[in-house]
């Protein structure tokens, strides 16, 4: 299995929010729209507001929030492709909580949607991973986690 293979600026976007949000963990979801044919489509980062009761060790995306990327996702005719969240001052891995949320009772809620847990210690992306459903269990891989501190701003 292999992760998912984002752009260097939709990488840089997620990392930007994930340790803007610290000492909380942050979260949010990548869109791809259609691309023409055989070319991919346009990517979208949307950050998303964290309203778990314990931000620093967990997240849960706001029902307002979710339900406004969802209708803009279908009329920009975007396809979910990941969601994303950080852990902080722990393992970049998708944690036994993550997968209760991704599969409550072992029935997958996003189908074809990868999760990409981002660690961040002291207000910096360290590590991450990218897991995927598969044969009934979501399976991991670390990612290349490049260094955007040099280049300029987003």
């Amino acid at each position: 299995m292999r992760g998912p293979v984002f752009p260097p600026e939709v990488l840089a976007r997620m990392i930007h929010h994930l340790e803007a949000a610290w000492p909380h963990e942050g979260c949010g979801v990548i869109l791809q729209g259609e691309g023409g044919e055989g070319e991919e489509g346009p990517w979208r980062v949307v950050p998303l507001p964290n309203v778990s009761p314990t931000p620093r060790v967990a997240y849960a995306f706001a029902s307002d929030a979710w339900l406004r990327v969802c209708l803009e996702a279908d009329a920009r005719r975007e396809t979910l492709v990941s969601v994303f969240h950080s852990h902080i001052d722990t393992a970049a891995t998708f944690s036994a909580e993550d997968r209760r949320q991704a599969a409550p009772g072992g029935v997958l809620l996003l189908p074809g949607v990868s999760y990409e847990v981002i660690s961040i210690q002291e207000g910096r992306a360290t590590s991450a991973s990218s897991s995927q459903w598969m044969d009934g269990d979501f399976q991991g891989v670390p990612i290349p986690l490049p260094d955007f501190r040099f280049e300029k701003p987003l």
